[in-house]
């Protein structure tokens, strides 16, 4: 499609199309319900697990160690009242409205997002499924917090000399997706530049 006025062509997938909300929108929808479910079964087995057979311990000492080596993956039981690396723990509430608007800006950017650019829409309910799985623990959880259960270290001779903060199948989610999306963002931007 081109403009008349500029002589640019548009590509077919980036064409804005009238508002029809999620008609052939599926690319969005499909993600979501499977990685939410993911997502809650893998926090709630491994917080059972870790309390029937660690039960003594407390909840924050309580850990299974996968493999180790150069790189050490341990399952963990972590509550986390903050967002990622714990940042902002004294603001949970303030995060749960927060954690809505997202939801809200992310329905309405897939709404807008043309039905042929299927990869954004992917992305985007990748990142939504994210948003409701953490949403969910502020919900439901003790103290509104998040369950965080995938540690991993990076050890040398032996002794752990860095950890990369615990987090779940939503953080992962939401980071893969945020990074991809700014990504697919900025090459729109690259090739509209080019065009003009």
């Amino acid at each position: 499609m081109s403009d008349r006025a500029t002589g640019v062509v548009e590509p077919r997938e980036n064409v804005r199309e009238p508002l029809v909300w999620f008609v052939g929108k599926w690319w969005f929808w499909v993600p979501i319900l499977p990685l939410v479910a993911l997502d809650l079964w893998s926090k709630a087995s491994v917080f059972a697990h870790l309390e029937s057979t660690q039960g003594h311990a407390p909840e924050g000492a309580r850990f299974v160690e996968v493999w180790t080596g150069v790189v050490k993956f341990e399952l963990v039981q972590y509550r986390n009242t903050g967002t990622i690396w714990g940042l902002a723990k004294d603001f949970t509430s303030g995060l749960v409205v927060l954690r809505f608007v997202a939801m809200g800006v992310l329905v309405y950017i897939a709404a807008r997002t043309p039905s042929l650019q299927r990869f954004k829409q992917l992305v985007l309910g990748l990142i939504m499924a994210g948003a409701i799985g953490n949403l969910y623990d502020n919900l439901t959880q003790p103290y509104s917090a998040v369950r965080d259960f995938l540690e991993f270290s990076w050890v040398r001779d032996g002794v752990e000399v860095w950890s990369f903060p615990a987090f779940n199948v939503a953080d992962s989610c939401i980071c893969v997706g945020a990074i991809t999306l700014a990504i697919l963002l900025w090459r729109e931007d690259a090739q509209r530049a080019r065009a003009s």
